[in-house]
């Protein structure tokens, strides 16, 4: 019989070793649903946010402690985090420690506590916390909060659909040249030279070539937090931006994150760099440049 989990921690369909580091199957599992890391020590009340969270396709993580939490929006990449403000402890720094890391900040942090408790919800948001609720509101609306992130609406960012530029243009041809460092300072040159929403593309393309180089140098940790940084950048966006089939390139690139995160770093020299994918243009007019509803 296998051990109890830790009182700290209970991921609710995670079967494995709370640090994280399991064996892996030779072919890692497609498309996981994604996680939702919960902070709440309350088991009925957690049971409650489970039963939501799966509902909506995503994959619960349930913790007990500040401390805890912070290790398991390290551990899972999720898409979203709620934190209880009745939890006992510091929670007020591990929502500042997410916040104030480049490779957890993106993830999006819903506090809650008592409406009453207004000074707890003000120290919440000056933590970071994206959003500091009374607990009457969350509930209001936590299936239209975990359905939007565990499935978020495709976004159309201004210049989505223009031309792309000359120096993400080459920027593409060193990436798909395997010359990731080269293909940092034309997509970043392309990144300052664009002041449309659509700039964030090129910044999450410049992060994943960055965490393929650090694969390449053999830097688990750097790769893991570069790839972290790069693709909530590209989440959401239409299968094809200004000719790049974006979506393509997201779907491997989750998919080696995946594969790297589960290695470890003592095994990551089995990943074979030659796996890494190209970039694919696709001509304007062709059917895959379009949005879904022009089809």
């Amino acid at each position: 019989m296998s051990p109890p989990q830790p009182p700290h921690e209970r991921d609710a369909t995670r079967d494995a070793d709370p640090s994280g580091q399991d064996e892996i199957a030779s072919t890692p599992a497609p498309n996981p649903p994604p996680a939702v890391v919960c902070l709440e020590p309350d088991l009925f009340f957690a049971a409650r946010l489970e039963d939501v969270i799966r509902a909506a396709g995503g994959k619960p993580v349930t913790v007990e402690t500040p401390e805890a939490f912070v290790a398991a929006v390290d551990r899972t990449f999720p898409v979203l985090a709620l934190v209880d403000l009745n939890t006992p402890g510091d929670w007020y720094r591990a929502i500042e420690r997410c916040k104030i890391r480049p490779h957890t900040r993106q993830v999006p942090i819903y506090a809650f506590g008592s409406h009453v408790d207004v000074e707890t919800l003000k120290a919440a948001r000056r933590a970071g916390a994206d959003h500091a609720w009374a607990r009457s509101r969350m509930m209001a609306q936590l299936v239209d909060v975990v359905t939007r992130h565990v499935q978020p609406p495709v976004r159309y960012p201004e210049g989505w659909d223009d031309v792309l530029r000359e120096e993400a243009r080459v920027g593409v041809e060193a990436f798909n040249q395997g010359h990731f460092f080269e293909q940092h300072e034309h997509f970043e040159e392309a990144w300052l030279a664009e002041s449309r929403p659509i700039r964030e593309m090129y910044q999450g393309i410049l992060q994943v070539g960055v965490a393929f180089l650090l694969i390449q140098r053999g830097k688990w940790n750097g790769a893991l937090k570069m790839f972290r940084r790069g693709l909530p950048h590209l989440r959401g966006l239409p299968d094809v931006c200004q000719g790049i089939h974006i979506g393509k390139l997201r779907a491997q690139a989750e998919a080696i994150h995946r594969e790297i995160a589960a290695l470890g770093p003592k095994r990551l020299a089995e990943f074979d760099p030659a796996r890494f994918p190209k970039i694919e243009l696709v001509e304007r007019g062709d059917p895959e440049s379009m949005p879904d509803q022009e089809r």
